[in-house]
């Protein structure tokens, strides 16, 4: 309970930070920081490489020395990631956002420590002593909107891109540099355990987590396709609005992660050690109910708000109430066919589910482009919405194709 309250405030104040400041930019500034955001989310994740899932899933109740050492050589990973990824960010920032290269270093610095953040959290999940740097994360968060928006409290002068990237970055070194204290210091030693060569644990690190990379990377860019194709097909105004309604529906998004699915992820891992597959399609079925209701409580109190400001605020902000309700809809089948790929990932049935999404990529992208091209933002709605009930039809299908005892896949 404390790691999902913990992380609720990182989210939040982060959400509090990208939110708000879409909304106080211009509208073109909006655009170019919603990209910023996008790509920084990419970049992020491709220095992850989605090691954690491997380790969470091999380390959990393991020895804790044993566990921090599977943390170092992810690290190690990590490193050589930077070095990799890096040159492709820059280029995404220089060709699609037409950042200058003081900002962009700037951007480098924050996809980075994001990155790091961010496994503080996965980490913690499975090991309580990793506790204290996700408390760094939040006060980092935390820092970051009072530094950007208390001025504008103070003196009613208006947000620039340029300064809150510089704010974001900063916060964001004095945060991994805090963590990387904390960690040394928690850290066990591993003097009795075997030691290995590093070409060896780079190797059986990307070995291991290739197939949860694959899987990670078709979700994820079926997640941002709609922000990539905006980005690349309207103007930056227009790009300016869609970010507008895409980052507080992904708000939704990332509370269902926290609060739901990652909630009940331990569980459903060690229940498919011992039971049938209906018994964990129950559980998923039953978490998914409870999302449905938080889903709909979203959307009263939206409307509620706007009925008392009187339509004043999606006035003045470009926003459109149908666009929210669209993106809600496409979230909400997103997150269901996300749990049904929960119980494959827990038969360590990954290839099904990276060729189930990657079927839904592929018929996704050129009706996304042909529909946005068209149609504008709508256009993006309705692509994202077949793209999201093709994966959910498709997941379901294979699911139930599954014998009532599916052994784990080898």
């Amino acid at each position: 309970m404390v790691i999902v309250c913990l992380k609720f405030a990182e989210v939040a104040s982060r959400a509090a930070f990208v939110v708000l400041t879409s909304y106080m930019l211009t509208l073109s500034e909006a655009g170019q920081f919603g990209l910023v955001v996008t790509f920084q989310g990419l970049a992020s994740f491709a220095f992850g490489y989605e090691r954690h899932t491997d380790i969470q899933r091999r380390m959990v109740g393991q020895d804790p020395a044993l566990f921090d050492q599977a943390v170092t050589q992810a690290l190690l990973l990590f490193s050589v990631n930077y070095l990799l990824v890096a040159p492709f960010f820059i280029a995404a920032l220089v060709f699609a956002v037409n950042m200058p290269a003081p900002l962009i270093i700037l951007c480098l610095i924050i996809a980075i420590a994001e990155q790091l953040m961010n496994q503080a959290y996965l980490m913690s999940m499975v090991n309580r002593r990793y506790l204290p740097l996700l408390v760094v994360a939040v006060g980092k968060n935390i820092a970051i909107v009072v530094a950007v928006f208390l001025p504008v409290l103070l003196t009613g002068d208006g947000v620039e891109l340029n300064r809150v990237l510089s704010i974001w970055a900063i916060g964001s070194c004095v945060a991994v540099g805090l963590c990387t204290g904390l960690w040394l210091r928690l850290r066990l030693t591993e003097s009795e355990l075997p030691q290995i060569r590093i070409s060896t644990v780079l190797g059986r690190q990307y070995r291991a987590s290739w197939n949860h990379f694959l899987l990670g990377l078709t979700a994820i860019l079926t997640l941002q396709a709609d922000r990539l194709i905006t980005g690349a097909v309207l103007s930056l105004d227009q790009v300016g609005i869609f970010f507008r309604h895409v980052l507080l529906v992904s708000m939704i998004y990332q509370v269902f992660n926290i609060a739901f699915y990652n909630r009940v992820l331990p569980k459903v891992f060690e229940l498919a050690r011992t039971e049938t597959v209906p018994s964990l399609r129950r559980i998923v079925t039953r978490e998914f109910i409870r999302v449905l209701a938080f889903v709909a409580l979203v959307a009263a109190v939206g409307s509620v708000f706007n009925i008392i400001t009187g339509g004043q605020f999606i006035e003045r902000f470009s926003l459109v109430p149908m666009f929210f309700i669209g993106l809600l809809l496409v979230s909400s089948i997103r997150m269901r066919a996300d749990f049904n790929a929960l119980i494959f990932n827990a038969l360590h049935r990954e290839r099904t589910i990276f060729h189930l999404q990657l079927i839904s990529f592929v018929f996704s992208i050129p009706l996304m482009l042909g529909l946005t091209f068209l149609y504008g933002i709508p256009g993006t709605i309705a692509a994202g919405f077949c793209s999201a009930f093709l994966y959910f039809v498709l997941t379901t299908a294979a699911l139930r194709r599954l014998p009532d005892k599916a052994s784990y896949a080898r």
